[in-house]
Order: structure tokens, then sequence, then C-alpha cells
């Protein structure tokens, strides 16, 4: 064999035998060309627990989070915006620890969105939107059974006779439609068939509402201001919740304290994820 052979083999042999090594903990110099595969999916059972998980009520929330949670390495975060009917909590179950080498991969996530009720639903979305007479009135109808009976409130019952009494005049044409001293609103009419026959009904000027604002939760009084326009002889009506934004929050402190006591870990509010 010659030398030149021989120098070819011992190169080729020193080249393809090279192995990887470590610069310093957790980083290794790997050689170009060669691949690195991760086998855990081999093992028995993973290397540490990891995964992203989202539940779907307060008790489940809880119940997970006491089932693989500590009160070392758990917390819970509470992200909200009530103005714009957000709320939403986020476990890390693998947080970092309190000490200064208690760094930990805060890869093990539980996520809550507590669900709107329908009711909540129903009342937020068809707030501030105009509605003509017959539209009100069919919409009152459907929802009836979320009018509450409170005091300096009209009744379920008299939201009703309204409601009818709007259907009755749709085809009618309207006068004049001005508030009065209850703060009602009295509409005069004429029909259109016996123009010299004038009647009146009044429109009440606010109502209440009794919504659980989250699916299986409590219910909570809101308070709807009754708004009209009347153009070319036609009313158009629309209600104001006054302050949803405030129900929404207590109603979220509820489930937060629900779920502090449930747990026993700590709760921060704000986003754990932001950058």
């Amino acid at each position: 064999m010659s030398e030149a052979l021989k120098e070819n083999i011992a190169e080729t042999v020193a080249r393809e035998t090279r192995k990887p090594f470590d610069l310093r903990p957790n980083q290794v110099a790997v050689p170009a060309g060669w691949e690195v595969k991760d086998t855990e999916h081999l093992l028995a059972a993973p290397r540490r627990k990891k995964a992203r998980v989202g539940i779907a009520t307060t008790l489940d929330f809880i119940d997970y989070l006491k089932r693989h949670g500590s009160l070392a390495s758990c917390t819970i975060w509470c992200e909200a915006d009530y103005p714009i009917g957000k709320v939403e909590y986020t476990a890390i179950l693998n947080d970092h620890l309190e000490d200064k080498d208690g760094q930990q991969w805060r890869d093990h996530i539980a996520t809550y969105t507590p669900a709107k009720s329908v009711e909540w639903k129903h009342w937020n979305d068809m707030n501030g939107k105009p509605m003509d007479q017959m539209a009100f009135a069919n919409f009152l109808e459907t929802n009836l059974a979320d009018i509450a009976s409170a005091e300096g409130y009209p009744t379920g019952t008299d939201m009703l006779t309204m409601a009818t009494g709007l259907e009755i005049i749709q085809d009618s044409r309207i006068k004049s439609a001005v508030r009065i001293q209850s703060g009602g609103v009295r509409v005069e009419y004429v029909d259109d068939a016996n123009a010299d026959t004038a009647k009146s009904m009044e429109v009440f000027s606010k109502f209440a509402l009794g919504l659980p604002v989250f699916w299986g939760g409590d219910a909570y009084q809101v308070e709807a201001r009754l708004k009209y326009k009347l153009r070319e002889g036609k009313l158009t009506f629309w209600y104001e919740l006054t302050r949803p934004d405030k129900t929404l929050e207590h109603a979220a402190q509820s489930i937060t304290e629900s779920i502090k006591a449930g747990t026993g870990f700590p709760m921060f509010h704000g986003n754990p994820f932001a950058k």
C-alpha cells in the first residue's frame, strides 16, 4: 500500500470518527453533516410534564390545577378587559420558583375562558342598535323572561303590554313623541283611515334586567335605558345598558375568588407571556 493511500485512509477515518464535544453545560458542538435526533418518544414516559389544555368550567379548572399543580411552582394569571368583555385565566403549572436557581420551563399550561350566558349575549349584542317598532316589540316578547320586576321599574307584564301596543300602532302615523314628567315617553298617533281620531300610549324610559353574566352563574340586575327617534312619522327604538362592564367585572371577581379559594395558588392580573 502506498504512503499516499495510507495517508488518505487515515484522513478519512479521522474525519468520519469525529464526535460532538461539550462547549459548556447543555451546549454541544456537532460536526457538519451530522443530525441530532431526540429519542424521548422511545422512552416509557416523557422526561417531564408539558401540556397545553383548555378547560371549560370553573370547577374543572380548579380540579386540574389541584391535580397537577403545587404551591411552589403553579401560578394563575387573570387577563381582563371589561369594556370589551374579555376575561381569561391562564395557569402555568411549572412556573419559576422563588429562589434564584428556581428557573422552570413554563410549558405546562392550562387556560380557562368563562363562557358568557345566552341571555348576556342576547342583550349585549343588541345594545345600542336601533330597531323599528315591530322588531323592538318582537325582541321584548322573545326575551321577556329576562326582564326583572324591581322597585322603580316596570314589570315584565308592563313591558309586554308596551310591546303589544307598539305592534298595534306600527302602521299608524306618529304625530309626536315627547318626554313626560315620569321619565317615560308619551307617543301620540293617528290612524290614517281616521285621521281625526288621535290616540296616545306611554312608553317606559327604563327597565331592569336580571341576567347571568356567565353560563351557569348568578344573575345580576342591569339597568337598560330606552331611547327613541322620530323620523317621518315612524319611531325607532333602542336601549343602552348602564355600565355592563362593571357587572362583568363583579361577576369575574366572583370567579377569581372561587379559583383562589379552591386552589390556594397565587393569582396575578396581567399577561404571563407579554413581550
